[in-house]
């Protein structure tokens, strides 16, 4: 049966750049074959094809424990919303997440809508929510938030990737423009040293790489798929990818 939120699509259709955010960041497309791929938006440098993808890492002090009004349950908009050090532009956290990060408050992650300007070193900003709050926020409470994990991705930070892995880029996407990367099944991708077939990959030590997670030595996490088809050093290998 078909899962009614995943995109159906062709191949082809995975080849496609746009400057347009269509369908939204973070949408989950499957091919023919049963592979899916995930809609991005690309960061600040241009990403290539068979290289590994990453998220943008959150500057953590300017987004974790930050200020929010007292509100009570059922509200969509919260108000008085702080950061530390750095402005988060209009619409920055748009399909991002928003949570209470006090244990006393029992409101769970939030999808955002949109948000104002969140300027730095004031409580004038304001986020608003797909759904109503499921429970009140109480004074004294602070919040986290974070953009999509799918928006500005970088590719895959050399030695130890800074925020989660998301995939790997199926062709070049310019800079701020958006794609599909592919999260599972058969891809094309850039590998470090010697690979195994069957044996599982985690991330290289060179940018955008994957690399053997041999048996029998320490396990390096995260586990990113499996070797299909071995290639030599630096070139490209074929990994089924289980990232989704």
């Amino acid at each position: 049966m078909s899962h009614p939120n995943i995109v159906h699509m062709s191949e082809e259709q995975t080849f496609v750049t746009s400057t347009t955010e269509v369908p939204p960041v973070g949408a989950l497309a499957m091919i023919e074959d049963g592979r899916l791929y995930r809609f991005v938006e690309n960061g600040a440098t241009a990403l290539v094809a068979s290289t590994m993808v990453q998220s943008m890492l959150e500057i953590v002090a300017d987004s974790t424990g930050q200020a929010v009004g007292t509100l009570a349950a059922g509200v969509t908009v919260l108000t008085g919303v702080g950061s530390t050090n750095n402005n988060y532009a209009i619409d920055l956290l748009k399909l991002g997440y928003v949570f209470s990060d006090t244990a006393a408050d029992l409101n769970p992650a939030y999808r955002i809508k949109s948000n104002t300007l969140i300027t730095a070193a004031a409580t004038t900003g304001t986020i608003t929510l797909f759904v109503p709050t499921t429970a009140a926020i109480a004074a004294a409470s602070t919040i986290s938030y974070m953009r999509s994990p799918w928006r500005d991705v970088i590719v895959t930070v050399a030695t130890t990737p800074t925020a989660i892995v998301l995939g790997v880029a199926v062709i070049a996407i310019a800079v701020d423009a958006f794609g599909w990367i592919c999260s599972r099944g058969p891809a094309s991708v850039l590998t470090q040293g010697t690979v195994v077939i069957g044996d599982a990959v985690s991330p290289g030590t060179d940018a955008g790489s994957v690399r053997d997670v041999a048996a029998g030595t320490a396990e390096v996490e995260p586990f990113l798929g499996k070797v299909l088809k071995v290639e030599a050093t630096t070139e490209s290998s074929l990994i089924f990818l289980t990232i989704d």
